[in-house]
C-alpha cells in the first residue's frame, strides 16, 4: 500500500506519474488524501484498469469536485470520498477551538 502525504509544489505536481506507479509491486493499493495533482490522474486510471493497482482510495481529485461521469467514479476498483479525510471528532474540536481563541483574542484588543 501507498499512502500519499506530500504538499502539492512545483516539485510535487505530477510526482506519481507511470513511472513511479509501474515501479509499485503488482497489486498494490493507492490511498490519496494529500492532493490531487500529486497523482498523475491518467497514468493512475491506467494503472487501475489493468490492475497494476488493485485499488485506489481517494479523498482528493485533480479537479473538484469530479464532473459527472468522470473515469474514476465508473471503475469499480476505486473508492471516492467528498475531501473529507480531515474532517474527524478530533479535527472539529481543533478548528472550534482555533476560532474561539482567535475571537477572544480580537475581542481582548
Amino acid at each position: 500500500m501507498l499512502s500519499v502525504h506530500l504538499l502539492l509544489d512545483d516539485g510535487t505536481r505530477g510526482f506519481l506519474g507511470a513511472d513511479q506507479l509501474a515501479k509499485l509491486r503488482p497489486g498494490a493499493i493507492l490511498v490519496n488524501t494529500a492532493r490531487g495533482a500529486i497523482v498523475d490522474e491518467a497514468a493512475m486510471i491506467a494503472a487501475l484498469r489493468s490492475g497494476r493497482l488493485r485499488h485506489a482510495a481517494l479523498d482528493v481529485f485533480t479537479t473538484e469536485p469530479l464532473a459527472p461521469g468522470h473515469a474514476l467514479t465508473k471503475l469499480p476498483n476505486v473508492t471516492l470520498s467528498a475531501h473529507s479525510a480531515f474532517r474527524t471528532p478530533e479535527a472539529s474540536d481543533n478548528l472550534i477551538r482555533r476560532a474561539l481563541d482567535i475571537a477572544k483574542a480580537l475581542a481582548a484588543g
